[in-house]
């Protein structure tokens, strides 16, 4: 693909990248990169790799430029989502550390509040991750991912079943067709011994995403628990 003859490769990259032209911005700022090792081509090149979901290439290159990283932004914004594909990759112990060292940019964020609230849970710490997503939800109220994951947790743990039918419940209110927030609600309501109510979102949440793993165990359950009754 040519696109003007005035512009260089990291331009071109660039433009590419914020028209959400992933292929070609990697296409583009790749050549740059290999050529120059430059830190502005490999920051977006980094970043377009993490929209396609290349999360090895994503790490690969943010490893080659992280100690050259200058700007507080995208440093934070690199330990992210580095943080975030460790986290992916149940890599748990490596994420905290990339999130614990973003936060020490003294920027709070709630992305990265609520992503360390999932690592403690799949840790199995459950006040330290109720914490974080407390965190989360405070510093944005609007943020339905960490309403869910507050709540799902609230539930789960069984340390708040109703406030955590509570928290899902707004998630819902900005979301309503989530399958992750309605799968949440079933089971939350699971945990609270409400049958019809969990069968009924477990239900929904099942016809929306058939494939979804946590759904298909979730309903599982409430089919044994039906048995045993």
């Amino acid at each position: 693909m040519s696109i003007g003859t005035g512009r260089t490769e990291l331009e071109d990259g660039i433009k590419l990248f914020r028209n959400e032209n992933y292929q070609e911005a990697i296409d583009s700022l790749e050549k740059n990169f290999e050529n120059k090792n430059d830190v502005e081509s490999g920051y977006h090149l980094a970043l377009a790799y993490a929209q396609i979901q290349n999360y090895d290439k994503t790490l690969e290159t943010f490893d080659k430029i992280m100690r050259r990283l200058d700007n507080p932004l995208r440093i934070m914004q690199a330990h992210i989502i580095v943080g975030y594909i460790y986290a992916v990759k149940e890599m748990y112990d490596l994420a905290e550390f990339e999130l614990l060292d973003a936060l020490a940019s003294g920027i709070e964020n709630t992305q990265i509040y609520s992503v360390l609230g999932y690592i403690y849970y799949k840790k199995n710490n459950t006040r330290k991750a109720i914490d974080f997503l407390r965190k989360a939800v405070a510093l944005d109220s609007q943020s339905a991912n960490a309403r869910n994951s507050l709540g799902f947790i609230l539930a789960d743990s069984g340390i708040n079943i109703e406030e955590g039918i509570s928290e899902i419940k707004k998630a819902l209110n900005t979301d309503p067709k989530n399958p992750a927030y309605l799968d949440s609600l079933g089971w939350a309501f699971f945990k609270k011994n409400d049958i019809n109510n969990a069968k009924e979102f477990l239900t929904k949440a099942f016809e929306i995403a058939p494939n979804n793993k946590d759904i298909k165990e979730h309903l599982i359950k409430l089919d044994q628990l039906g048995y045993k009754k």
